[in-house]
């Protein structure tokens, strides 16, 4: 019974390790794909009082982004706010300002490649 039982797992294990080392590989004719370093696109951030902006350019029209702003309160607790998405070609500014009495700590942008 031993002898069976280590045979059938030996066998299992040979077809479990055929199928990963058989496994077909990834090849370029798969279709176009954009790698990281595809994307060529400019973002640019602002600070005015307690109010953070970003704007990014030459991203695609399925792309998009936001402000990213972290705020301090008299506490000196920092808290991270996001501004509204827009669209990758709008090149309008994401604003926002930090709440209450916080004060802007530091601006910078999320960019959320579609």
């Amino acid at each position: 019974m031993k002898n069976k039982f280590a045979t059938v797992l030996a066998s299992a294990s040979a077809i479990v390790a055929a199928g990963v080392f058989a496994a077909p590989s990834a090849s370029a004719d798969e279709g176009p794909s954009r790698a990281p370093s595809d994307y060529e696109y400019t973002c640019t951030s602002s600070a005015k009082g307690n109010t953070g902006s970003a704007k990014c350019v030459d991203l695609s029209s399925l792309d998009r982004y936001r402000v990213k702003v972290t705020c301090t309160d008299i506490r000196g607790v920092l808290t991270v706010f996001y501004g509204p998405w827009k669209g990758g070609r709008s090149g309008a500014w994401s604003s926002y300002t930090c709440p209450g009495s916080g004060l802007l700590y530091k601006t910078g942008y999320q960019v959320d490649l579609g």
